[in-house]
């Protein structure tokens, strides 16, 4: 549920290769892990300081970070998926 004295956030796609498996959790209170190494995180914070973060976690040999503009269609991700990234991209 939106909340409005929360921050403005944007939504990222995490994907990295190799090193440390983390949970969503490691990352953020709003992170959703979608596969092994591939995450959607809901966060204030700038592309670059979330990119350093799971930088400094997972320690990847290739890491992406990206920001999303607009809904992404899912296919055989974790239950409820598609509700909570909508939820927070269309409340903000």
């Amino acid at each position: 549920m939106y909340d409005a004295d929360w921050p403005r956030s944007d939504m990222f796609i995490v994907y990295y290769t190799g090193g440390n498996l983390l949970e969503a959790a490691n990352i953020s209170h709003m992170a959703r892990k979608l596969d092994e190494r591939l995450f959607l995180v809901s966060t204030p914070e700038t592309q670059s300081k979330l990119y350093h973060h799971v930088k400094r976690l997972a320690v990847p040999e290739a890491l992406f970070v990206g920001r999303l503009a607009a809904l992404p269609k899912f296919k055989g991700m974790q239950p409820g998926t598609t509700k909570w990234v909508g939820s927070l991209m269309q409340a903000g």
